[in-house]
């Protein structure tokens, strides 16, 4: 019997291991397991419009699953740029605000601090929110999901002293892509056809100028763990240790 509670230990201890690996992917840490997951924070953003009407802007993430800055990227922080947002000119029936087409979003893993403050717009510029040359990791590429039967990837609501917007993203590359790639987030209509990764919202309330916000954002998706190798590896071992105990029987 102890071969089986040896083998019961070493499964333990690795699927243990299996459970810390699957959080932790280029430095970025979360708990694919927490009740809200997959749920991120950019505690300030910054966004602009071009004289054609196109989206753009940059920020930080400040948190998944209701962490803590320092619990999501340990030595290092996550950024993000975000546009390519064109006025739709086909669309009209999704709602009566402003609907934008395609858009992208990228997020890079800096392993050189650089935004001061992530809690404030004013310590952040687009070049310490961009790639750096090609220095920091692409953590995150993600591309406008259509809502069903329309071209709109993403709304925005303008009310008296606040902007709003809510979209929809595909994950299309990235370090993270292998669990985040899920097609869990319903855009519209059926639970089935149309699915996007992450939805997307946005709340603007400081405008700095005619033609640009600051405001915050959210992100909602479902992560994965990674491929369960170890896993099956650990079952193994319990049906060896099981075969051996019954040979001696």
């Amino acid at each position: 019997m102890n071969i089986v509670k040896k083998a019961l230990a070493i499964t333990a201890i690795v699927l243990a291991s299996f459970s810390v690996s699957a959080t932790l992917i280029g430095g970025v840490q979360w708990d694919p397991n927490h009740p809200v997951d997959f749920k991120g924070v950019a505690s300030s953003i910054y966004q602009e419009v071009s004289l054609t009407g196109v989206l753009s802007g940059y920020g930080r993430i400040t948190s998944f699953n209701e962490g803590t800055t320092d619990d999501l990227c340990p030595g290092c922080e996550l950024t993000f740029h975000f546009g390519g947002f064109t006025p739709s000119v086909v669309d009209a029936a999704v709602s009566d605000d402003f609907e934008y087409s395609g858009g992208w979003m990228k997020l890079w893993v800096d392993y050189s601090i650089e935004v001061v403050n992530p809690n404030a717009i004013s310590s952040m510029t687009f070049g310490t929110t961009g790639d750096d040359g090609g220095a920091n990791a692409l953590w995150l590429d993600l591309e406008g999901h259509e809502y069903i039967g329309t071209e709109t990837t993403f709304i925005g609501t303008v009310f008296e002293n606040l902007l709003q917007g809510a979209g929809f993203f595909d994950v299309v590359g990235g370090l993270a892509m292998g669990s985040l790639n899920t097609n869990t987030i319903v855009t519209t209509g059926s639970p089935v056809v149309g699915n996007a990764d992450f939805s997307f919202t946005s709340s603007f309330t400081d405008f700095p100028s005619e033609t640009s916000s600051t405001g915050t954002a959210n992100f909602k998706g479902k992560s994965i763990p990674e491929p369960s190798t170890l896993a099956i590896f650990a079952l193994g071992l319990i049906a060896l240790a099981m075969r051996a105990h019954n040979k001696r029987i």
